[in-house]
């Protein structure tokens, strides 16, 4: 169901995921995981046993295999992509190698900010831009990378496989592509995959790494884990102690992981691809007959979508004031470009699709639950439309 705990219709799962029903039930319980997993009585082991029985379960769902791929736990995707990216540029800066890195205009921030950290580090980042359905052109992205091995320089390449405010979905047949013809390392944003595309638990095995964050498909937050190719070798981003095989220092968070484990099995139970898709794509199609010519869904058009999120803009209309209206009829929903301070901005990601600077500051994202059903879309249609009349 859409409706949180506190009776209000929440539309916001991209930003982060309520507590999935076997988290809740197992945090009830109260038989909390505490013990250190390094050490040796009863209590430490059993977190260990938890930890490994959950690495496990990941290799296995994830169809990873441990002979191809280590696997680590972090607080979460911005640490782990930061880990990656400033793990390689440490590792090639200290062996007096010049890197490049690509990134996209539309990256997530923890990606997009890691530039100038990058350069000072001796390395060079070269941003790759879109089309108005948020598109690259993969030959050119090819080329460039080519032009670079040729000039004797590595490269590095974040592949954002589902965006998380448009929407719009990057199949990892493109990413397998750039590899089989650049043999760049390629790390794989898959923050938004879990829950929200068809077949999310199918990655590829020729691709270098993949990052997950625990709380945007129901396990608690402050946990999240990456899968990276076994002959990768970079600088830890954590150092301290010799915990998960060097690649993260610290007492690993055993009972974060186990909410891992939990949210995904009930992800896997209960997820209906179908029944998501038809849901969303009805909610979609009466907001455009709504709307009409007063607005329109980004990158309605593109060739592949996530199955949960609608990102309009409306003409005219500012963010800010559409999300206090909506908020007050009880409806949480996300501008998607919302700082700090709470001050709407020009959205980052819109502008790099081609739009203006007063449309990327009218943008409503509905993001929707990956459980969402269709018996539920008479009333979100009705909460929403009684908002934008």
């Amino acid at each position: 169901m859409e409706r949180s705990i506190s009776n209000r219709f929440y539309f916001d799962y991209n930003a982060t995921s309520p507590l999935s029903k076997r988290v809740t039930d197992y945090l009830r319980s109260g038989d909390f995981l505490f013990g250190n997993p390094a050490s040796l009585h009863s209590t430490g082991k059993k977190s260990k046993k938890i930890i490994n029985e959950s690495v496990e379960y990941l290799y296995h769902l994830f169809q990873i295999s441990p002979d191809t791929h280590k696997l680590f736990f972090h607080s979460g995707a911005s640490e782990g992509i930061n880990s990656i990216f400033k793990g390689l540029a440490l590792k090639h800066f200290y062996n007096q190698e010049k890197v490049t890195f690509f990134f996209s205009t539309v990256d997530h921030a923890c990606v997009i900010q890691l530039k100038s950290d990058l350069e000072k580090l001796g390395h060079k980042v070269s941003f790759f831009t879109v089309d108005n359905n948020g598109l690259f052109d993969q030959q050119e992205l090819i080329k460039n990378i080519l032009q670079e091995t040729s000039e004797g320089r590595l490269s590095f390449l974040n592949y954002t496989y589902v965006n998380n405010e448009s929407g719009v979905v990057w199949p990892l047949s493109w990413a397998e592509e750039i590899k089989k013809e650049t043999n760049a390392f390629i790390h794989v944003d898959a923050v938004q995959v879990v829950g929200k595309i068809p077949n999310w638990d199918m990655l590829s095995s020729k691709l270098d790494a993949y990052t997950f964050s625990g709380h945007k498909f129901g396990a608690i937050k402050g946990i999240g884990f990456t899968f990276i190719q076994k002959d990768i070798d970079y600088s830890p981003l954590i150092v301290g102690g010799t915990q998960q095989e060097g690649l993260r220092a610290g007492t690993e968070n055993a009972l974060g992981v186990y909410t891992i484990k939990l949210a995904l099995h009930d992800m896997k139970e209960h997820f209906n691809a179908d029944e998501l898709l038809a849901a969303k794509s009805e909610i979609e199609e009466t907001l455009v007959q709504h709307v009409g010519d007063k607005g329109e869904v980004v990158a309605r058009f593109a060739p592949h979508r996530n199955l949960n999120t609608i990102f309009l803009v409306l003409y005219g209309k500012k963010a800010e004031t559409l999300s206090v209206k909506f908020d007050m009829a009880g409806v949480d929903l996300s501008t998607g470009s919302a700082c700090s301070s709470g001050i709407i901005k020009e959205n980052r990601i819109l502008m790099s699709m081609g739009y203006s600077y007063e449309d990327s500051r009218a943008a409503l994202r509905f993001s929707f639950s990956p459980f969402l059903a269709k018996n539920e879309v008479a009333e979100i249609v009705q909460k929403i439309k009684s908002v934008l009349i």
